[in-house]
């Protein structure tokens, strides 16, 4: 046993002298996370730069299904370079038509012109440079961003020196960042989250690396912890009371806050590790899949076009300010996801009124009931506050909500 309390001591003393750098520095800059997050351009920032829809000889839907072949899969209009399109995928392939004449090789094409009028939208300053990117680097870190490359960096000389991606291969915008919220993210997201380019370019190097600290921080805190029951009861076998066995001190500070905390530190560091893992069958068994699919609740691709009642061109006349349109589908209800100015919103397109989508709890509940099972009991609540499993720090989440 004094041996096992021996190699214990020697196992906390170290390792939690070497993780306590990292538990201050998680601490601290965790802190500064909730008040400074990492950069991220917000949809809303997107959309109020997008083209204005000004076609004023939008066709039907019947012409458009008679210029592709094949099923439907997905319908988008959008403005761009001046330009109404619509963006049409069947069986596997995307084209892009101009609204007016429902001609495929009228469509510009994407310059670095293109990407010169995009940038300007964002900034009034000259610009200083641009760099070409063939590869992700410290403010475009996810996976996403490949399937974008070229990314063309734009450094503007305005006081807040501003730096905007644009994507050579769609025009699209994808990052911005400002001199004080990179400073902010250096002592914030990046440490904290390990948002480093070498780890996080490989989600499976930085997973890795999130799990082997996680796993050092619960060895150090667990160590600890059981070495502190083991003091304080070996104290009790001594004097036959309960008492501190450090008189005074660091070491008696030391002792009462691990005891105190220590439960915390080692659910956090358990936490952790889950956080980038799945959770074992044998503790919590499951059939569902880990991750949840949209397209399995509501159905895949669109519904047959005729079935959208709502004719898509009022739309343009109700909206002065639209900007985009998607058909989609919420089970067998047709439905018209639209960008009015910065806003997003769904419009049911099942009858010819234009009015906000609304689908019935029943039909949420055939949908669950199509992934879980008939025979499975579901429970639908509405909830009008936040809870544990829907929380949102700024307040942005939509309410009410099904649960």
């Amino acid at each position: 046993m004094k041996k096992f309390v021996k190699y214990l001591h020697r196992t906390h003393k170290y390792v939690g002298g070497f993780i306590a750098i990292f538990f201050l520095m998680w601490f601290v800059t965790g802190v500064i996370l909730v008040y400074h997050p990492y950069p991220r351009i917000s949809d809303k920032m997107v959309n109020d730069r997008m083209e204005t829809i000004c076609c004023s000889s939008l066709p039907d839907l019947l012409s458009i299904t008679s210029r592709v072949d094949g099923e439907i899969e997905s319908l988008s209009l959008r403005q761009f370079q001046g330009q109404t399109l619509f963006d049409v995928a069947t069986d596997g392939k995307k084209i892009s038509l101009v609204a007016d004449t429902l001609q495929e090789q009228q469509v510009k094409p994407i310059t670095f012109a293109t990407i010169k009028i995009e940038a300007a939208k964002w900034s009034d300053a000259p610009v200083l440079r641009v760099d070409t990117l063939h590869k992700r680097e410290q403010w475009v870190l996810y996976s996403r961003y490949d399937r974008v490359m070229p990314l063309y960096k734009f450094y503007f000389d305005d006081e807040e020196k501003t730096e905007l991606f644009v994507s050579g291969k769609n025009g699209m915008p994808q990052q911005i960042t400002t001199r004080k919220e990179r400073v902010w993210a250096w002592v914030s997201a990046i440490p904290h989250k390990l948002y480093f380019p070498f780890i996080r370019k490989d989600v499976g190097r930085w997973k890795t690396s999130i799990i082997v600290g996680a796993s050092i921080c619960l060895v150090a805190a667990l160590s600890g912890f059981i070495l502190g029951i083991y003091l304080l009861a070996n104290r009790y076998r001594q004097k036959k009371r309960l008492e501190v066995p450090y008189k005074k001190g660091w070491k008696r500070w030391h002792y009462i806050m691990g005891l105190v905390f220590g439960v915390f530190l080692i659910w956090w560091a358990i936490s952790g590790i889950f956080s980038m893992s799945r959770v074992p069958q044998w503790l919590v068994p499951t059939k569902a899949e880990h991750s949840f699919n949209p397209a399995k609740l509501w159905g895949e691709g669109v519904l047959p076009l005729d079935e959208y009642e709502l004719d898509y061109r009022n739309l343009q006349k109700f909206y002065p300010n639209l900007k985009r349109i998607d058909w989609v589908r919420f089970a067998e209800i047709p439905a018209y996801f639209v960008i009015e100015g910065e806003n997003e919103f769904y419009i049911d397109a099942s009858s010819s009124d234009i009015v906000p989508l609304n689908v019935p709890q029943e039909i949420i509940e055939s949908g669950f009931k199509k992934i879980h099972g008939e025979d499975v009991p579901i429970k639908i609540t509405t909830i009008e506050k936040y809870d544990n499993y829907y929380l949102n720090l700024r307040r942005t989440l939509e309410l009410p909500v099904y649960k």
